[in-house]
């Protein structure tokens, strides 16, 4: 069984659909890099349980860490036709592998707000659900 281990989420910028995700840096605590390395390519499935190669990278020296997704991002980006607003939730299950051992799994879900309403409040919609023109 998966146990949550942590949950972020943010409202897609400029910045982010054109060049990189910033990721809020509390979440340092939750994906660690090894000593002397400043990135790590992570696999991460989306609501379609496809799985993409995502770097993650905090700057090597200074004051601010600042972790962003690079390399891939973009490629996801266009893949999905996301928009600036759109909302992404990316979220790391602790799960046990087949040989037993504990690892973090990822996972990240995009959603858009749609033309619908319930209760007079927007419904928000994984980006799938949206035709591409």
């Amino acid at each position: 069984m998966a146990m949550l281990q942590f949950t972020t989420s943010k409202l897609l910028t400029n910045s982010d659909i054109n060049t990189k995700l910033a990721l809020p840096t509390q979440i340092l605590v939750n994906i660690p890099i090894m000593e002397g390395k400043h990135f790590l390519d992570l696999q991460v499935m989306d609501s379609k349980e496809q799985v993409w190669t995502l770097r993650y990278y905090t700057r090597p020296s200074g004051n601010r860490a600042n972790p962003v997704f690079t390399v891939g991002w973009l490629q996801f980006v266009r893949a999905k036709c996301l928009k600036v607003g759109d909302e992404l939730t990316f979220d790391g299950y602790q799960v046990r592998a087949d040989d037993g051992e504990l690892q973090v799994q990822y996972r990240i879900q995009v959603t858009r707000k749609s033309i619908v309403t319930y209760q007079g409040q927007p419904v928000y919609l994984d980006v799938e659900n949206f035709l591409r023109f």
